[in-house]
């Protein structure tokens, strides 16, 4: 299907997996609800991230995984955070285990901020062992860090495994605009997280709000993302749902802003043949 790959990340489903401080789900999901879903909605790929980490699981769990989504026909991808070189090692090993042929991650883990020259230094340290193995590693864009950074340090590994993994709407936290950030890594990114978002005045007047909505409903340049990109660039959705009251009704929602986000992207794609 000419190269355009769309599914779903794990974070397309945060308050069905449980959101840290909030009422969660009497069985939240799990990678086996996650890629029935995936299924369920014809998704070619799933990314599973960091809010449903694999490393706490044995290597048995990662196999039956992988099986799974081939099974299904679902290109996998694994993700974490940080850009620590043991991290990264066990996450290749995931990544072989599962089949997935990309893992993602953030520059930092909670406090762990590298400076650039310790995130290249890091990223040295394991890029052999990525090439080898035939997986990109794709480094996502975040608030923390402004686009130019994530340019940076992708141009010095100077590796075709070393890529970006663009988010959409992160970087309004360095006050850079989805269309800035998508000029400066789309040439080098290998997944694209395709969160849609509106942005409202408050009720005041004073300031803007920023919220998730279903994909392709927002102000995401679908589009513009479409030239730029690389054309094997995996398309994944991710929501920023607002918690809406009740545990229940926040899902339902939830699984319905995935319906919704699938069928608007697989019709973006086909008009765009």
């Amino acid at each position: 299907s000419n190269g355009m790959k769309i599914g779903i990340s794990s974070w397309a489903c945060p308050w069905q997996i449980g959101v840290a401080g909030y009422p969660v789900l009497q069985q939240p999901m799990d990678w086996r609800d996650l890629l029935a879903l995936a299924r369920q909605e014809g998704a070619q790929v799933l990314q599973i991230a960091d809010n449903l980490p694999l490393n706490t699981l044995p290597s048995s769990e990662w196999d039956a995984l992988g099986q799974g989504a081939a099974a299904y026909g679902i290109t996998l991808e694994v993700g974490t955070r940080g850009l620590q070189p043991d991290r990264l090692r066990t996450y290749l090993r995931i990544a072989q285990h599962t089949q997935a042929k990309l893992v993602r991650t953030l520059p930092h883990d909670g406090a762990d901020r590298p400076s650039q020259a310790e995130a290249q230094k890091r990223l040295r340290a394991v890029l052999p062992l990525y090439e080898q193995a035939n997986i990109a590693l794709a480094i996502e864009n975040h608030d923390f860090y402004p686009a130019s950074w994530m340019r940076e340090l992708v141009d010095a590994l100077d590796s075709p495994f070393v890529r970006a993994c663009l988010d959409a709407v992160n970087n309004l936290g360095q006050g850079e605009s989805f269309r800035e950030v998508l000029s400066v890594l789309g040439p080098v990114t290998a997944s694209f997280h395709c969160k849609d978002y509106v942005i409202r005045r408050k009720p005041t007047q004073l300031g803007f709000d920023v919220e998730g909505c279903p994909a392709g409903e927002g102000f995401l340049d679908l589009k513009l993302a479409r030239q730029v990109l690389p054309q094997d660039c995996t398309w994944v959705i991710e929501s920023w749902l607002p918690w809406q009251g009740d545990i229940d009704a926040t899902c339902q929602m939830e699984r319905d802003w995935v319906h919704i986000g699938m069928n608007n992207l697989r019709a973006f794609r086909d008009k765009t043949l």
